[in-house]
C-alpha cells in the first residue's frame, strides 16, 4: 500500500520545510513525500500562484505543482477549501490513505484529514532524522556563520574595552561619558553588525551580575565593572538559514577570587568536553565527567534557596536549520556521530554571584572534533 510524508507549514520557521524546499516562503504551503524510505522518496511542493514559478526554479522538489488544480479537485470533491483538503486531493490522486506528519502537525489539519479518511501517523522529532549528519555544503554554511558569530563577540569586546569605569563602578558609553552602560547598548553593538552582515540575530544574550546567574535572561540591566558579563550570540544566516552560536563570559577590570575560580573551572570543564567529543561517544559520558569535575572543584548543583545552582543544563546541543536540534550532550545518552554539528557549552551559575558560561561549536569527526568557533577565551577586558 502507498504512503506519504506530508508537511503543511511555511519555511520560514519550519526546519523540517526549509529542509526539504530549500527555499525561505513566509505562507504555508504544501509538501508530499511519495514512496517509503528516504533515498527513494519523491518530494512534491504544491504551491500558490504567489510562490510556484520560484519554487520551480529555486527549490529542492522534484516536482512543483500549481495548488489552485488540487483546491478545484477538493471543491469538485464536496471539500471545505482548505490546504489540509488541497493536499487529500493531492494524495487521492496518487492512491494514498496512509500518511506520516511531523509531531507538530496542526491538529486541525490532521482532523480534516482523518474526516477524508486518511490514516495519519504522527512521528516524533524530524521528519528528516539525517538532518542530524550535515553534508559538507551544511557544514560550510555553519562555518560561516559561526565566523559572523565570532567577529560579532569582538563587537562586544572592542566595546567594552572602549568603556570607562563610572565612580558607581557602572560602565560608561564611549561616545558619551553620560551614558550609563546597559545591556542593551552592548546588545546593539553587536546586532548592528550582524544584521549588516547579512544575519539575524535572536534574542542576543548580554546578561551582567546576578542576571547572568538565569541561563537565559537576556540581560536588561546596568553592566558593571568588577561583575561577570555573559555574551551568548546566536545569529542565522538570512540567506541559508543555518546558525551560529557562541558563548562568552568577560569581567570589565578585575575579577575577584571567586568569579577567577569559577571561570577556570568552567574552562577546564569546557576543555574536558571538547577533548572528548568524537564519533561513537556518548554525550551522557561527556556531560557526567564535566559536572563530576565540577562536583571535585566544589561547584555543587542543586536548588539552594528555591532556586537552581551550580551546573543545571545540558552540556551541548545539535545546531543546523535550528538553533537546538539533535544529538544532545546531556544526562539523555545520544550517540554522536561523525559530521554532526554540537555545541560545547558548560556553566556555572549562583544568584548571589552571578554567572559563566564558554560555548564553542564543533564539528563531529571520527577521532576528535574540529572547532568552528577559535575564539580565544579570556576573563577579564581592561
Amino acid at each position: 500500500m502507498a504512503t506519504a510524508q506530508l508537511i503543511i507549514s511555511d519555511s520560514e520557521h519550519n526546519a523540517d520545510m526549509l529542509y526539504i524546499s530549500r527555499m525561505f516562503v513566509p505562507d504555508a504551503f504544501i509538501a508530499i513525500g511519495i514512496d517509503g524510505c528516504q533515498k527513494s522518496t519523491q518530494w512534491h511542493g504544491l504551491f500558490s500562484p504567489l510562490e510556484v514559478d520560484r519554487a520551480k526554479k529555486q527549490s529542492g522538489f522534484h516536482d512543483v505543482h500549481l495548488d489552485s488544480i488540487w483546491r478545484e479537485k477538493a471543491a469538485s470533491h464536496g471539500w471545505t477549501a482548505s490546504l489540509a483538503s488541497t493536499a487529500a486531493a493531492f494524495l487521492k490522486e496518487h492512491g494514498i490513505t496512509n500518511i506520516t506528519v511531523p509531531g507538530q502537525f496542526p491538529l486541525m489539519y490532521a482532523e480534516q484529514l482523518r474526516e477524508l479518511g486518511f490514516q495519519i501517523t504522527a512521528q516524533q522529532g524530524s521528519l528528516f532524522p539525517q538532518r542530524a549528519i550535515k553534508s559538507d555544503d551544511e557544514i560550510k554554511q555553519l562555518a560561516r556563520a559561526e565566523r559572523l558569530t565570532k567577529r560579532s563577540m569582538m563587537q562586544a569586546e572592542n566595546f567594552l574595552a572602549a568603556c570607562s569605569i563610572g565612580n558607581d563602578n557602572i560602565l560608561r558609553h564611549p561616545d558619551d561619558a553620560k551614558t550609563k552602560v546597559k545591556s542593551k547598548h552592548v546588545r546593539a553593538a553587536i546586532e548592528t553588525f550582524l544584521i549588516s552582515q547579512g544575519a539575524m540575530p535572536a534574542h542576543t544574550i548580554v546578561a551582567c551580575g546576578k542576571e547572568g546567574a538565569d541561563p537565559h535572561n537576556i540581560g536588561s540591566g546596568f553592566i558593571r565593572a568588577h561583575q561577570s558579563i555573559i555574551i551568548d550570540i546566536f545569529p542565522r544566516l538570512l540567506d541559508s538559514g543555518y546558525w551560529g552560536d557562541m558563548t562568552r563570559t568577560y569581567v570589565k577590570g578585575n575579577a575577584s577570587a571567586e568569579l577567577s575560580k569559577m571561570y577556570k573551572t568552567v574552562r577546564e570543564g569546557q576543555d574536558i568536553g571538547l577533548n572528548s567529543v568524537a564519533n561513537g561517544v556518548h554525550g551522557a559520558d561527556i556531560h557526567n565527567a564535566i559536572l563530576n569535575h565540577f562536583e571535585k572543584q566544589g561547584f555543587k548543583t542543586g536548588l539552594k534557596g528555591g532556586k537552581q545552582t551550580g551546573f543545571f543544563h545540558g552540556t551541548g546541543h545539535g545546531v543546523g536549520l535550528e538553533i537546538h536540534e539533535s544529538p544532545r550532550i546531556s544526562v539523555r545518552d545520544d550517540v554522536l556521530q561523525s559530521n554532526q554539528v554540537v555545541t560545547v557549552e558548560p556553566g556555572l551559575y549562583y544568584p548571589n554571584i552571578g554567572g559563566i558560561r564558554l560555548e564553542d561549536m564543533v564539528v563531529v569527526r571520527h577521532q576528535g572534533c574540529e572547532n568552528l568557533t577559535k575564539h580565544p577565551r579570556k576573563l577579564e577586558i581592561p
